[in-house]
């Protein structure tokens, strides 16, 4: 079973760059690529909200590029896009690519559905250890407040 459409490009840009960049260059070889929107990159303003107030703050700025495009190959084609917290348009295209011809079920489908299936083992391991790194900080004030008399 397919993740949802929203977490491709994230699962994508975790697993192997070689063979993500691999099959998206394979793809784009045998099929027509064509811009929707010019690819975009540079600083994103990142908003945040307060979690007791509610009230909305700047976090800063972080690098971001977009890509919108249609894959036109002689199975099919479909529109794509990824969006990412990056700088590197060139990832950003591949996924993009990736996101096409997965919509439009190319014969690389499966293959595309394992490099996301690699990427989301990675995303849920580095997720394991930031939930022990964070589990190893807890505290029971409890503990603190208890006479040991």
């Amino acid at each position: 079973m397919r993740p949802d459409r929203e977490s491709w490009a994230s699962a994508l840009a975790s697993a192997d760059a070689a063979k993500v960049a691999a099959l998206a260059d394979r793809i784009r070889d045998r099929a027509t690529v064509t811009p929707l929107a010019p690819p975009r990159e540079g600083l994103m303003l990142m908003q945040a909200r307060d979690s007791v107030a509610g009230a909305a703050f700047h976090l800063g700025e972080i690098p971001m590029a977009r890509v919108h495009l249609r894959l036109t190959a002689p199975e099919g084609g479909a529109e794509g896009g990824a969006a990412l917290m990056s700088d590197d348009l060139a990832l950003v295209t591949r996924l993009a690519i990736l996101d096409a011809a997965l919509c439009a079920d190319l014969p690389e489908a499966p293959e595309i559905e394992a490099l996301m299936a690699q990427g989301m083992a990675v995303r849920a391991e580095v997720h394991a250890r930031r939930a022990l790194a964070l589990d190893r900080t807890r505290v029971d004030f409890q503990l603190l407040s208890e006479d040991d008399a």
